[in-house]
Protein backbone atom coordinates (compact mmCIF):
# COMPACT_ATOMS: atom_id res chain seq x y z
CA UNK A 1 0.00 0.00 0.00
CA UNK A 2 1.53 3.71 -1.01
CA UNK A 3 0.15 6.45 1.66
CA UNK A 4 -0.20 9.67 0.33
CA UNK A 5 1.45 12.48 2.95
CA UNK A 6 -0.89 14.98 3.16
CA UNK A 7 0.92 18.22 4.27
CA UNK A 8 -1.36 20.75 6.68
CA UNK A 9 -1.50 23.98 5.03
CA UNK A 10 -2.45 26.64 7.40
CA UNK A 11 -4.78 30.05 5.51
CA UNK A 12 -2.15 32.39 5.37
CA UNK A 13 -2.97 35.56 8.03
CA UNK A 14 -1.78 38.08 5.19
CA UNK A 15 -0.37 38.12 2.13
CA UNK A 16 2.00 41.24 2.64
CA UNK A 17 -0.62 43.56 0.99
CA UNK A 18 -1.31 47.40 2.33
CA UNK A 19 -4.38 47.54 1.05
CA UNK A 20 -8.55 47.50 2.01
CA UNK A 21 -11.43 45.90 0.47
CA UNK A 22 -15.40 47.36 0.69
CA UNK A 23 -18.42 45.89 -0.61
CA UNK A 24 -22.38 46.11 -0.03
CA UNK A 25 -23.71 43.58 1.92
CA UNK A 26 -27.19 44.71 1.72
CA UNK A 27 -28.63 48.50 0.90
CA UNK A 28 -27.59 49.69 4.56
CA UNK A 29 -24.69 47.37 5.23
CA UNK A 30 -20.96 48.26 4.05
CA UNK A 31 -18.52 45.32 5.18
CA UNK A 32 -15.02 45.77 5.26
CA UNK A 33 -11.73 43.40 5.50
CA UNK A 34 -7.73 44.98 5.32
CA UNK A 35 -3.86 44.08 5.85
CA UNK A 36 -1.87 47.24 6.53
CA UNK A 37 1.48 46.31 6.86
CA UNK A 38 3.74 47.11 9.55
CA UNK A 39 6.23 49.06 7.81
CA UNK A 40 3.40 51.42 6.52
CA UNK A 41 2.18 51.67 9.89
CA UNK A 42 5.61 52.81 11.91
CA UNK A 43 6.12 55.16 9.06
CA UNK A 44 2.76 57.10 10.37
CA UNK A 45 3.32 56.86 13.92
CA UNK A 46 6.80 58.34 12.85
CA UNK A 47 5.23 61.28 11.58
CA UNK A 48 2.81 61.49 14.45
CA UNK A 49 5.73 61.91 16.63
CA UNK A 50 7.96 64.25 14.13
CA UNK A 51 4.43 66.96 14.04
CA UNK A 52 4.72 66.45 18.18
CA UNK A 53 1.54 64.53 18.35
CA UNK A 54 1.17 62.04 21.20
CA UNK A 55 -2.39 60.68 20.56
CA UNK A 56 -3.77 59.15 17.64
CA UNK A 57 -6.64 56.70 16.85
CA UNK A 58 -7.28 54.32 14.66
CA UNK A 59 -10.35 55.39 12.10
CA UNK A 60 -12.09 54.16 9.47
CA UNK A 61 -13.34 56.76 7.60
CA UNK A 62 -16.56 56.30 5.48
CA UNK A 63 -16.87 58.80 2.26
CA UNK A 64 -20.08 58.67 0.02
CA UNK A 65 -18.80 59.91 -4.01
CA UNK A 66 -20.16 60.48 -7.10
CA UNK A 67 -17.06 58.40 -8.57
CA UNK A 68 -14.86 61.69 -8.62
CA UNK A 69 -12.26 60.30 -6.43
CA UNK A 70 -11.33 63.63 -5.67
CA UNK A 71 -13.72 65.13 -3.78
CA UNK A 72 -15.44 62.58 -1.61
CA UNK A 73 -17.64 63.22 1.17
CA UNK A 74 -16.85 62.57 4.22
CA UNK A 75 -19.89 60.91 6.34
CA UNK A 76 -18.76 59.12 9.54
CA UNK A 77 -15.51 58.09 11.08
CA UNK A 78 -15.67 54.61 12.77
CA UNK A 79 -13.10 54.07 15.33
CA UNK A 80 -11.63 50.50 15.52
CA UNK A 81 -9.32 48.83 17.13
CA UNK A 82 -5.87 47.97 17.03
CA UNK A 83 -6.67 44.24 16.87
CA UNK A 84 -9.69 44.07 13.98
CA UNK A 85 -8.61 43.56 10.29
CA UNK A 86 -12.39 43.38 9.11
CA UNK A 87 -15.75 45.81 9.80
CA UNK A 88 -19.60 45.53 9.44
CA UNK A 89 -20.42 49.59 8.77
CA UNK A 90 -24.28 50.15 9.22
CA UNK A 91 -26.57 52.72 8.55
CA UNK A 92 -25.62 53.95 4.91
CA UNK A 93 -27.46 55.06 2.26
CA UNK A 94 -28.80 52.61 -0.19
CA UNK A 95 -28.24 53.09 -4.23
CA UNK A 96 -25.07 55.44 -3.68
CA UNK A 97 -21.55 55.01 -4.06
CA UNK A 98 -19.12 54.49 -1.25
CA UNK A 99 -15.22 54.36 -0.33
CA UNK A 100 -13.28 53.86 2.53
CA UNK A 101 -9.79 54.84 3.81
CA UNK A 102 -8.39 53.59 6.83
CA UNK A 103 -5.90 55.69 8.80
CA UNK A 104 -4.90 57.26 11.84
CA UNK A 105 -6.82 60.08 13.15
CA UNK A 106 -4.29 62.56 15.12
CA UNK A 107 -5.49 64.18 18.72
CA UNK A 108 -4.64 67.62 16.02
CA UNK A 109 -7.58 66.26 14.05
CA UNK A 110 -5.28 65.68 11.28
CA UNK A 111 -5.82 62.01 9.54
CA UNK A 112 -3.02 60.19 8.12
CA UNK A 113 -4.42 57.66 5.59
CA UNK A 114 -2.94 54.06 5.46
CA UNK A 115 -4.90 52.52 2.66
CA UNK A 116 -7.91 53.82 0.40
CA UNK A 117 -10.33 50.91 -0.39
CA UNK A 118 -12.38 50.49 -4.32
CA UNK A 119 -15.91 51.85 -5.05
CA UNK A 120 -18.66 49.89 -4.08
CA UNK A 121 -21.92 50.89 -4.61
CA UNK A 122 -25.06 49.87 -2.32
CA UNK A 123 -28.17 48.04 -4.07
CA UNK A 124 -31.37 50.06 -4.07
CA UNK A 125 -33.96 49.08 -1.32
CA UNK A 126 -37.01 49.79 -4.04
CA UNK A 127 -38.01 46.84 -6.51
CA UNK A 128 -36.58 47.93 -10.08
CA UNK A 129 -38.54 50.35 -11.85
CA UNK A 130 -37.94 48.70 -15.11
CA UNK A 131 -38.48 44.95 -15.62
CA UNK A 132 -36.81 42.96 -18.83
CA UNK A 133 -39.59 41.41 -20.82
CA UNK A 134 -36.39 38.92 -21.83
CA UNK A 135 -37.01 37.85 -18.54
CA UNK A 136 -40.92 38.80 -18.02
CA UNK A 137 -43.34 35.75 -16.74
CA UNK A 138 -46.09 34.94 -18.83
CA UNK A 139 -49.41 36.56 -16.92
CA UNK A 140 -51.15 34.19 -15.26
CA UNK A 141 -48.51 31.31 -15.14
CA UNK A 142 -48.53 31.58 -11.54
CA UNK A 143 -52.09 30.97 -10.66
CA UNK A 144 -52.27 28.26 -13.10
CA UNK A 145 -49.29 26.46 -11.45
CA UNK A 146 -50.30 26.98 -7.84
CA UNK A 147 -53.49 24.98 -7.61
CA UNK A 148 -54.50 24.71 -3.91
CA UNK A 149 -52.82 28.29 -2.85
CA UNK A 150 -56.11 29.54 -2.05
CA UNK A 151 -58.10 27.02 -1.14
CA UNK A 152 -58.93 26.18 -4.39
CA UNK A 153 -58.18 22.86 -6.56
CA UNK A 154 -57.36 21.41 -3.80
CA UNK A 155 -56.97 17.80 -4.28
CA UNK A 156 -56.22 18.38 -7.94
CA UNK A 157 -52.56 16.00 -8.39
CA UNK A 158 -49.88 17.40 -11.15
CA UNK A 159 -51.86 15.65 -13.95
CA UNK A 160 -54.77 18.64 -13.74
CA UNK A 161 -51.94 21.09 -14.50
CA UNK A 162 -50.72 22.55 -17.80
CA UNK A 163 -47.64 20.53 -19.26
CA UNK A 164 -44.43 21.94 -20.32
CA UNK A 165 -45.06 21.12 -23.62
CA UNK A 166 -48.24 22.82 -23.81
CA UNK A 167 -47.29 26.12 -21.97
CA UNK A 168 -44.18 26.21 -24.24
CA UNK A 169 -46.17 26.03 -27.95
CA UNK A 170 -48.66 28.96 -26.54
CA UNK A 171 -44.94 30.87 -26.00
CA UNK A 172 -43.82 29.86 -29.14
CA UNK A 173 -45.82 31.70 -31.54
CA UNK A 174 -45.72 35.14 -29.35
CA UNK A 175 -42.70 37.39 -28.54
CA UNK A 176 -42.69 36.95 -24.81
CA UNK A 177 -45.86 38.25 -24.31
CA UNK A 178 -48.93 35.71 -23.57
CA UNK A 179 -51.59 34.96 -21.37
CA UNK A 180 -52.45 31.71 -19.30
CA UNK A 181 -55.15 30.06 -20.58
CA UNK A 182 -56.19 31.53 -23.71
Amino acid sequence: MHYIHKMKREIPGGYGDNKIILMARDPHTLFSYWEVQPGVLHAAEEDIRKKGQTHYRRILRVYQTDGDMTAPTPVMDLEINDYANSWYINGVDPGRKWIIDIGLLYGSGEFFTLARSNVTITPSNRMAEVSDAEWMSPKGLYGGLSCGSDGEGIGQSSIDFPSSDSISSRMSGSSGSFVFGE
